[in-house]
């Protein structure tokens, strides 16, 4: 679909904008919420780790970052008070990725700001002629996509 200065603006570029602009809502109001350190940079944590805690190694999988960088913004994370790294209980040369209690209040609240912000996107959406079940059609393609992977064939 041609864009801007005729570029091309794909699905893909359209489902990262929505995801920024949605991550940026919320880094938004969660500040205005009185959480002064969050940024949009914490999100791939939040977003991936395991409520009894996760690896490193998972967490920069499940994001697709490097260990190296998952490293450091964990580590930034601890340091505000979110985050903190224990002994792995099935494994314990291994450590785990945990939530601190502040860490696990901010989950909470982001999980309430979250919803809300859903709603305001599915009712855009319902407002621009669009009554569908977005999240239905999200995992249901999602679902499809994990059973039947794409080969990497160019037709």
């Amino acid at each position: 679909m041609p864009g801007k200065q005729g570029r091309t603006i794909t699905l893909i570029t359209m489902f990262r904008q929505t995801s920024k602009l949605m991550v940026d809502e919320l880094t938004e109001r969660l500040r205005a919420a009185g959480d002064v350190h969050c940024t949009p940079a914490h999100h791939p944590v939040f977003e991936n780790i395991d409520p009894d805690g996760t690896r490193l190694t998972v967490l920069a999988e499940r994001a697709a970052m490097t260990h190296q960088s998952m490293s450091e913004l964990v580590s930034t994370m601890a340091a505000i008070g979110y985050l903190e790294r224990v002994r792995d209980p099935a494994d314990g040369r291994a450590k785990l990725v945990r939530l601190t209690p502040y860490g696990r209040q901010m989950v909470r609240i982001a999980v309430a700001v979250i919803a809300e912000i859903e709603r305001e996107w599915l009712d855009r959406f319902r407002r621009a002629g669009f009554d569908i079940d977005v999240r239905a059609m999200l995992d249901a393609g999602l679902q499809l996509a994990e059973s039947q992977p794409v080969d990497g064939r160019v037709s």
